[in-house]
C-alpha cells in the first residue's frame, strides 16, 4: 500500500481523485494548502504527490523542489487547470514526473500514478550521495543535493554526460566527482579544452598523428581521445567545438573508433564521454552553428550547475573551506571570518561563480597578511562597491513599492490615493487640522466664539471678518522655523498614534525610509509612544 498526498484547494476534485486511489489499494491524504501540503510531506514518507500549481498561499510549481525532497522523496506529479507549453517545460526541468490537466479523462490522471509506484518498486538502489567521494564539492543546500543525485545516478553508468552551468560554476568539479564514483575511477580523466582548438590542429590534438602526417611530425603522437582509453573523457566548452571537428567526432562518440592523422589503420578507445559548456546548444543548434546529431547524442544524462548566487547558503561554508587552503598555501595562521565579511560575501552576485569566490578569498587573504580575522574590508573593491550600490537599489526599491502598497491599501479603503502629507494651517485661521491634534499656533483673538465652517480637509474656515486674529492689527506671526517645526511634531505624534508605534507600518503609511523617520523622530524630540523628550 503506497502513500498518496493531494494538494489541491478544489475539495469535490480532490475527493474524486481520492476515491479513485484509494480503490487501488492505496492510502490517501489531502491538503488543501502548501503550508499543510508539506506539513504532511514532512511528517509520513510519501510516495507520491500530486500537486496543484495555484493554491491560495502559493504557487505549486515553486514548491516542487520542497516536496522532492521530503521524507521518502516522493514523485511528483503537476495538476493544472489548463495547459501551458512553458509551465511544462519549466515543470519538466524541476523533475516533476508528469504535467497534467484536471480536464483529463480519470484514467489519464491515475496512470502516470501506476507508473511512478512501478518506477519506485523496480528501480535499482543508487548510492547514497553521503557515501559519494566529493572532495571538492562543498555545501549542502537543495539545489547542490539535486546535483549530486545526479552525481550518483551518473556514477551507475556508462552514459554520456552533458553539464550546463556558468562560467566557474565547477562543471570539471562536477566531471572529476562522476568519474571518482564510478567503475572507471582506477583509469585516466583527460581534460580537453575546446575553446583552444585550433581548426588546424584539433585533429591531431584530439586523434593523434603518425611520423611523417605533416611538417613537423617527427614521431608517432596519441590523441587525447586514445589517452582516455578505459577512463573519462571531458570535453570543456564543448560548444566552442570547430563545426568541422564536429561531425568526425560523432563518429568517434558512437563506434569508438578513429584513424589518426596520416594514420592508414583505425584505433580503438573505450572511454566515457562527460561534456560541458555554459551556452544554448539548442540555439546554436537551430542557427546552425552546432550538430543536433551530436547533440542529442551527448545529451543521455543532463545536469544543470546552479549558479552560486542561487545557493547563498552554501557560500558560508564554501569559503570557511577555500580560505583554510590559502592559509596553508601561503603559511600563515588559521584565519576567522568576521560577520560583516560573511554578510558581504553572502550579498554579492558572483558572476564569476565558485571560482570567483576563490580568487577573492585569495586576495583577502593577502590584504590580511598575519591579521587572525577577515572583516569585509579585505575584500577587494569591487566586491564591497557591488554590494553597497545593490543594498541601496533595494532599500529603494523597498520603499517605492511601500509607498505603492500603502497608495493600493488606501484606493481599496476609498481613501485619497496619496501619501499622507504633512499638515498645512488653514490659510483663514491659521490652524492645523483638527485631526492631526493639538494646533501649533492658537491664534490670539478677542472673538473666541466666532463661528467656523470646515473644509473638506478638515481645515477651519472662517466666517468672512474685517480683521484676523494673525492680522498686523492683532498678535504678530510666529517665526516661521518654530510653526514648521510644530507642523512636523504634530505630524509625527498623528502617525505614530495611527501606526500604533509600528515604525515599519509608520514608513509604509508615510512614504519616509526608516532611517529618515528615526532621524525626525529623534530631531524634534519624539519617542515611540509620541511622547516628547521634554514633556
Amino acid at each position: 500500500m503506497a502513500q498518496i498526498l493531494l494538494v489541491d484547494a478544489d475539495s469535490g476534485f480532490a475527493h474524486m481523485l481520492g476515491a479513485i486511489i484509494e480503490g487501488l489499494g492505496h492510502r490517501v491524504h489531502h491538503a488543501a494548502s502548501l503550508r499543510e501540503g508539506r506539513a504532511l510531506a514532512a511528517a509520513a514518507e510519501t510516495d507520491v504527490v500530486y500537486l496543484h500549481v495555484q493554491l491560495p498561499d502559493g504557487s505549486g510549481t515553486t514548491a516542487v523542489e520542497s516536496f522532492r525532497s521530503a521524507p521518502g522523496r516522493p514523485e511528483v506529479v503537476l495538476l493544472t487547470d489548463r495547459g501551458d507549453p512553458d509551465t511544462a517545460e519549466e515543470a519538466i526541468r524541476m523533475g516533476v514526473w508528469e504535467y497534467v490537466e484536471k480536464s483529463s479523462p480519470a484514467d489519464r490522471i491515475i496512470l502516470p500514478l501506476l507508473r511512478a509506484l512501478d518506477y519506485r518498486g523496480r528501480r535499482p538502489s543508487r548510492r547514497s550521495t553521503a557515501s559519494l567521494k566529493r572532495d571538492d564539492i562543498i555545501g549542502s543546500s537543495r539545489a547542490l543535493q539535486k546535483c549530486l543525485d545526479t552525481v550518483s545516478e551518473a556514477a551507475f553508468s556508462d552514459a554520456s554526460v552533458l553539464l550546463f552551468g556558468e562560467t566557474g560554476a565547477g562543471k570539471e568539479v562536477f566531471a572529476r566527482a562522476i568519474h571518482d564514483n564510478s567503475h572507471r575511477a582506477g583509469g585516466p580523466f583527460v581534460a580537453v579544452d575546446c575553446a583552444s582548438l585550433t581548426r588546424t590542429l584539433a585533429g591531431s590534438i584530439l586523434f593523434g598523428h603518425r611520423k611523417g602526417a605533416f611538417t613537423g611530425a617527427e614521431q608517432n603522437k596519441d590523441g587525447l581521445v586514445l589517452q582516455a582509453h578505459r577512463g573519462t573523457l571531458f570535453l570543456d566548452e564543448v560548444g566552442e567545438l570547430p563545426l568541422s571537428m564536429q561531425k568526425l567526432f560523432l563518429r568517434v562518440l558512437q563506434e569508438h573508433r578513429f584513424r589518426p592523422v596520416g594514420g592508414r589503420n583505425e584505433v580503438t578507445s573505450d572511454f566515457r564521454l562527460i561534456a560541458a559548456t555554459n551556452r544554448d546548444l539548442e540555439k546554436m543548434v537551430s542557427q546552425g552553428t552546432f550538430r543536433s546529431d551530436l547533440l542529442y547524442r551527448m545529451r543521455t544524462i543532463v545536469m544543470h550547475l546552479p549558479p552560486l548566487r542561487s545557493r547563498t547558503e552554501d557560500i558560508t561554508e564554501l569559503a570557511d573551506h577555500y580560505l583554510q587552503r590559502m592559509c596553508g598555501k601561503y603559511g600563515v595562521p588559521h584565519k576567522s571570518m568576521a560577520p560583516d565579511l560573511q554578510e558581504t560575501l553572502r550579498a554579492y552576485a558572483w558572476p564569476g561563480n565558485v571560482r570567483e569566490l576563490i580568487h577573492t578569498l585569495e586576495r583577502a587573504v593577502l590584504a590580511a597578511q598575519d591579521e587572525p580575522r577577515l572583516f569585509a574590508r579585505h575584500l577587494p573593491d569591487h566586491v564591497r562597491i557591488s554590494t553597497a550600490r545593490a543594498a541601496l537599489q533595494q532599500r529603494r526599491t523597498d520603499s517605492t513599492a511601500a509607498a505603492q502598497l500603502s497608495r493600493d491599501e488606501d484606493t481599496a479603503s476609498g481613501a485619497p490615493e496619496s501619501r499622507p502629507q504633512a499638515p498645512r494651517p488653514c490659510h483663514t485661521c491659521g490652524t492645523l487640522p483638527e485631526s492631526y491634534g493639538t494646533p501649533a499656533v492658537q491664534p490670539e483673538s478677542t472673538d473666541q466664539d466666532l463661528p467656523h465652517l470646515h473644509d473638506t480637509a478638515g481645515h477651519n474656515t472662517a466666517v468672512p471678518q474685517e480683521k484676523h486674529p494673525l492680522s498686523p492689527d492683532h498678535s504678530p506671526l510666529p517665526p516661521f522655523f518654530t510653526f514648521r517645526d510644530n507642523m512636523f511634531r504634530d505630524y509625527l505624534r498623528e502617525l505614530l498614534r495611527r501606526t500604533d508605534n509600528d515604525i515599519a507600518a509608520a514608513c509604509a503609511m508615510s512614504g519616509l525610509s526608516r532611517s529618515y523617520l528615526y532621524d525626525l523622530l529623534r530631531r524634534h524630540g519624539l519617542r515611540n509612544g509620541g511622547t516628547t523628550s521634554g514633556s
